[in-house]
């Protein structure tokens, strides 16, 4: 009998896919720094998205509130990165956001 695997991989955590970003920021090139927003701006969609769901469903005015917060905290780095061109302060702010996931989904429930 054929077995079929209809489950789908499951998407990599917000801190992973952070730390992925982290990872391919070298500082070197206005390129690099360019993808480092486009990326950036992907895990912003995706936190709004899940604040506008949690919203939604009347879950904890808390868990929503901190999605919100994750959400803009994502759009102010992307803002200093694009201003910034010291690469140890944006390695901070994406140290800085990478904390703030690893609290957003160490809750239970997220």
């Amino acid at each position: 009998m054929l077995k079929t695997d209809f489950s789908r991989k499951k998407p990599p955590t917000l801190k992973k896919r952070i730390v992925k970003i982290a990872k391919k920021f070298d500082g070197d090139t206005q390129r690099v720094r360019g993808q480092l927003i486009l990326d950036l701006k992907v895990l912003a969609e995706l936190a709004h998205n899940q604040a506008t769901k949690i919203k939604e469903r009347g879950s904890p005015a808390k868990k929503h509130q901190k999605w919100a917060q994750l959400a803009a905290y994502i759009s102010n780095t992307i803002n200093r990165i694009a201003k910034e061109y010291d690469d140890k302060k944006i390695l901070e702010e994406l140290e800085e956001l990478k904390k703030m996931a690893i609290n957003l989904e160490s809750e239970k429930g997220t």
